[in-house]
């Protein structure tokens, strides 16, 4: 323990006798684990940030939409259009038993709503109460979703997005205020918890503005439906229902199940794991740019050793020369590396924490940087750093100490 003590005392003198050599490489190292750090930081916040947006969507939903036939089927033309409706609903439930839950959904775009004197145009779709879950529809405190009830008896209720909401009535309580539709009064029975929503059709959930199916109905007629969505039960095979799904309409409308075009399939889930690899690779390529800063900082740090090595000529001829090991120069030569860079290492992951921690502080109105997100660090984050400071500071050591175990004692003390 006393010959180890020794040691890192010795090298300790070595950084404080050259300081201004040693300040430079400790900044240039701190310099380079900073820029790698917050390159890792802000590719961890997008990744985040878009993991957020895909739960805006909701649990995983996959949703169809009729379109026409494209291909000759049964002695059928191409070119039929396919039109939804509740007899199908039933059908791929007794068909598909890996589908957990689903539902049917109506839209009509530009109704306008009114409350007192304030008026806003919304995009209203008429929905089921598993929407709750199926599509993330959650209510803030002090309200509720469609239910049940609601829906078997057609009310006249309504369930607002927050950003529509705040274009209605502002600062105001909306729940339980009662708001004209058509001239038909609804009340308010929640208003949706905020969100970020990547994937998305018929635009934003937080703008629009659902009341029952059965009530849509009632108010609008009933039509085919827009679209059907449906989840699956744990353990289900996306591709496996996604054909069985097809071959049941296929049955139904009389279609061939491999035209595409008859039915239109968008698994979220797939989308979601396509994004992730995205991401993930920006994250690696972020680290990589950021390891490369690093690399730099540790090539200064290999050449200044090589300059103390040459420097220290004579000293290490001595220290060979009265029974020093090579093992053990190298290992002293190596241990100044490292310490190098953990000291640069270290001002570099502190200085990293105090902007992270500054940035997830700073308020961001604009949506395009709510899009990127805030840099966050991780514990992935921490180690893959420590990892790079560590193996840049061993290569940074290896070759000069390599040189200096290879000094013939003789020769190195004639050194002047």
């Amino acid at each position: 323990m006393g010959a180890r003590t020794r040691g890192l005392a010795y090298m300790w003198r070595f950084v404080a006798r050259r300081r201004t050599r040693s300040a430079l490489i400790i900044f240039a190292v701190a310099w380079g684990t900073l820029s790698m750090m917050l390159l890792l930081a802000f590719g961890n916040g997008l990744k985040l940030q878009m993991w957020k947006g895909s739960q805006g969507l909701g649990t995983s939903p996959v949703m169809l939409w009729a379109g026409s036939t494209t291909r000759v089927w049964e002695g059928m033309k191409p070119g039929r259009e396919i039109r939804f409706g509740e007899d199908d609903l039933t059908a791929l439930i007794r068909g598909v038993p890996e589908i957990d839950r689903i539902a049917a959904e109506n839209d009509r775009w530009a109704i306008d709503l009114r409350w007192g004197t304030r008026s806003a145009s919304a995009h209203l779709t008429g929905v089921m109460p598993c929407y709750e879950t199926v599509r993330a529809h959650h209510p803030q405190p002090g309200g509720r979703f469609i239910n049940d009830v609601d829906q078997a008896g057609a009310r006249r209720v309504l369930f607002l997005g927050p950003a529509l909401k705040e274009r209605l009535f502002g600062p105001a309580e909306a729940v339980g205020q009662v708001v004209f539709l058509r001239g038909i009064p609804f009340t308010v029975i929640g208003v949706m918890v905020d969100k970020q929503q990547m994937g998305m059709y018929g635009g934003p959930d937080i703008e629009k503005a659902s009341i029952p199916f059965a009530t849509f109905e009632s108010v609008f007629g009933k039509r085919p439906y827009g679209n059907i969505l449906y989840t699956l039960k744990p353990g289900a095979d996306p591709k496996a229902v996604e054909q069985s799904v097809r071959e049941v309409l296929a049955r139904r409308y009389h279609f061939d199940p491999a035209d595409e075009s008859a039915v239109h399939i968008w698994d979220s889930a797939q989308g979601a794991i396509e994004g992730e690899k995205i991401f993930k690779g920006i994250q690696v390529f972020l680290g990589v740019v950021g390891a490369m800063t690093l690399l730099v900082a540790g090539v200064g740090l290999a050449n200044m050793l090589f300059v103390m090595i040459h420097r220290r000529t004579r000293e290490i001829g001595l220290q060979m020369a009265i029974g020093a090991q090579r093992a053990s120069v190298t290992t002293q030569i190596v241990g100044e590396s490292l310490l190098l860079a953990a000291l640069g290492g270290y001002l570099g992951i502190g200085l990293a924490w105090l902007l992270v921690e500054a940035l997830q502080r700073v308020p961001v109105k604009s949506e395009a940087l709510q899009f990127l997100g805030k840099p966050t660090l991780s514990l992935p984050v921490g180690i893959v750093t420590v990892v790079v400071l560590i193996g840049i500071g061993c290569l940074a050591g290896t070759l000069p100490a390599r040189r200096a175990a290879r000094l013939n004692p003789v020769e190195a003390l004639r050194h002047e």
